[in-house]
């Protein structure tokens, strides 16, 4: 317990030598157990007579934590609503505390401290276009508190939400979008994006050395090896598959198994073909997972490298079932108390095709992003347009501008056009990204009309064309107006 509280130099950092120790020492005796941390999340107290700690987590998932303590424990009065909790690296908030009478014992439930952001105040923005992960994230954890952590993830993206959606619910769709999974850091508050790859956790798994039951589940019935794909107005991924409208993945059998799908959320070949090529990954393999219940080995003389871990890849072995494999635990109920009592899931269940194309998760809803655009929306959209909102009919949406208006009602093609008076000595423009198919060549056509220009020396009115190629390269084009 805290009895009296120091201060650092710069009068901000609390700390307690003498607690600190204590608190060290009674660690190392009892072992791990949550701790409780005061308002300014300083270790204040383990919870040395907890008992049924149980952590339930999993990857992309959830993050909860669940233990009671005698009702009449000299700490109880610790323990809170909203108040916090560590255990291991993680902080938690106390949501639920049920007392029981009869039993004399007080039952807590905690979540971690990442789904506060939930509740952090609505988005100042809600478009992002073609835009890297790590500032996407920045965008939408500004003014949470939160900072952006690791970000393996390269590629550029365009995300559309409506402002009804919290800020977790728009990091998750960030997760399904980019391909990535979310890393929370809730000491250092930071949300990272990584490639959902494990790290080897050096452990192993065998029925006659820790596992109490194995159960394996293998599911073939929609394995793919040949998967078309179809996007807006039946656009294909030939454009940017070299002509072809489909991939195909024979690794695990020659047997042809045709699949054709349809997401009309996708406007860009490019976007759809690198979604559908991860999915197959996965679809042309049998779906196996693995529960185990199992002992915990790593406190034993000679076993301390078996740390198992939520994502890590741990080594799975029975004879019997003819099992030798590299796996990861996707998806666990970890008795902190008790590890032999922890249940394992690995790999997870044989997801849908749908599962996999549109990022269905636990937060529910589905992405809606610059690939993804109502029906309505569809009158300048085609495999031969890669401009989006070309004619001013929604405004300036995936436009940036510069000194542009929308005209309402002078449209050429439509109701509306883009508009711009000009400025003796500021330029004026507007421009949008966008990732057209492999092709040698391209034409650009656009309807101008121009009254009274004037140029001044070193001035031009145009349009202007930036090409980006893979090795880095770039090629502009500028054609005048005047």
């Amino acid at each position: 317990m805290l009895k009296g509280v120091n201060y650092n130099s710069l009068n901000r950092i609390k700390y307690n030598v003498a607690l600190n120790k204590r608190l060290k020492k009674l660690k190392a005796r009892i072992g791990d157990r949550p701790i409780v941390l005061d308002q300014s999340l300083n270790q204040i107290a383990i919870l040395e007579n907890s008992f049924d700690v149980i952590l339930d987590q999993e990857v992309g998932g959830l993050d909860e934590l669940t233990l009671s303590v005698p009702m009449d424990d000299s700490k109880r009065h610790l323990i809170a609503n909203e108040s916090h909790l560590l255990m291991f690296d993680t902080i938690y908030v106390i949501r639920e505390i049920s007392d029981f009478k009869k039993s004399r014992t007080t039952e807590i439930f905690a979540e971690a401290l990442w789904y506060d952001l939930q509740y952090a105040d609505i988005l100042t923005v809600t478009e992002w276009e073609n835009m890297l992960a790590g500032t996407l994230i920045s965008s939408v954890l500004e003014g949470t508190g939160w900072a952006v952590g690791v970000i393996e993830l390269t590629n550029k993206r365009t995300l559309r939400v409506d402002i009804s959606k919290n800020r977790l619910e728009v990091l998750s769709e960030v997760e399904s979008l980019y391909g990535g999974e979310l890393v929370f850091d809730t000491q250092a508050k930071t949300v990272g994006l990584v490639n959902p790859i494990g790290k080897n956790t050096g452990a192993s798994i065998s029925y006659n050395k820790n596992a109490d039951d194995i159960e394996a589940y293998y599911d073939t019935r929609d394995l793919i090896t040949k998967l078309y794909a179809y996007g807006k107005n039946d656009m294909t991924i030939a454009d940017a598959n070299d002509g072809i409208p489909y991939v195909e993945d024979f690794s695990y059998t020659s047997r042809v198994r045709v699949r054709t799908i349809k997401d009309e959320r996708f406007t860009n070949p490019f976007h759809l073909k690198e979604v559908i090529e991860i999915a197959l990954e996965t679809l042309a393999r049998p779906r196996a997972s693995y529960t185990i219940k199992m002992a915990e080995l790593s406190n034993r003389a000679g076993l301390e490298h078996e740390q198992f871990a939520i994502g890590g890849i741990v080594r799975v072995y029975d004879k019997e079932l003819k099992l030798d494999i590299n796996t990861r635990v996707m998806k666990w109920s970890y008795n902190v108390i008790e590890p032999h009592k922890t249940q394992l899931t690995l790999e997870s269940k044989a997801k849908t095709i749908s599962d996999l194309l549109t990022g269905v998760n636990d937060f529910g809803d589905r992405l809606d992003s610059g690939d993804s655009v109502d029906h309505s929306e569809m009158l300048d959209l085609s495999v031969f347009n890669y401009l989006l909102n070309s004619r001013a009919d929604d405004g300036m949406s995936y436009w940036q501008s510069n000194g542009w208006d929308i005209d309402p009602v002078s449209g050429k093609s439509g109701g509306a056009s883009f508009s711009a008076v000009g400025e003796l000595g500021r330029d004026k423009e507007m421009y949008q990204t966008v990732y057209p198919s492999n092709h040698d060549s391209y034409s650009i056509s656009f309807n101008a009309q121009a009254n009274s220009v004037k140029v001044a020396e070193g001035g031009r009115v145009g349009v202007e064309v930036t090409v980006s190629y893979e090795d880095g390269s770039t090629d502009v084009k500028f054609i005048s107006l005047t």
